[in-house]
């Protein structure tokens, strides 16, 4: 007997896929949308910081330009709460702080966390005790507080000379 062709028995064809293979697509296509979804929380968080930092740091920048463009005598220690329109960020709040010692070359703030405080100005670096130096250090600080909870700030330190006194 020829089992050819006329014998009733088929070939299977294999097209197509079965259930089980399409489900383990699924869970693999899933694990890998859900790192892109981490991915894209980090990349949002780390944004937002940038932005907050970025603008502390122009609030801050601001603050020493101001002091450069003020008479040497009339310089002060003092804070502010800069404008709401440059001030907020996304909703964060930007407090700014500075510190002026004057004959002084470099300053020191008593407790410094890092913070915008009640810290006070301590002149570190006076090279010659007995003649007053024709300087003032100058420190400002912008902080913020972020959606967290976390405080953070920026810090930038200068020197004014008086200009007033001829050497």
């Amino acid at each position: 007997m020829d089992r050819g062709q006329g014998s009733g028995v088929r070939k299977q064809r294999k097209d197509g896929f079965t259930l089980i293979e399409v489900m383990i697509a699924l869970v693999v296509l899933v694990v890998g949308m859900l790192g892109v979804m981490g991915m894209q929380y980090y990349a949002v968080v780390g944004n937002t910081s940038s932005r907050d930092m970025r603008t502390a740091t122009n609030l801050t920048q601001q603050l020493m330009e101001q002091m450069r463009s003020t008479a040497y005598t009339a310089l002060t220690t003092g804070n502010d709460a800069p404008a709401a329109g440059t001030a907020i960020s996304g909703g964060v709040n930007f407090t700014r702080r500075w510190w002026v010692s004057a004959d002084c070359v470099a300053m020191t703030l008593t407790n410094d966390d890092n913070t915008c405080g009640n810290l006070a100005a301590v002149c570190n670096s006076d090279p010659d005790g007995a003649l007053a130096v024709q300087s003032s250090a100058i420190r400002a600080r912008t902080c913020w507080t972020d959606k967290n909870g976390v405080p953070h700030s920026v810090t930038m330190d200068t020197l004014r000379w008086n200009e007033n006194v001829v050497p």
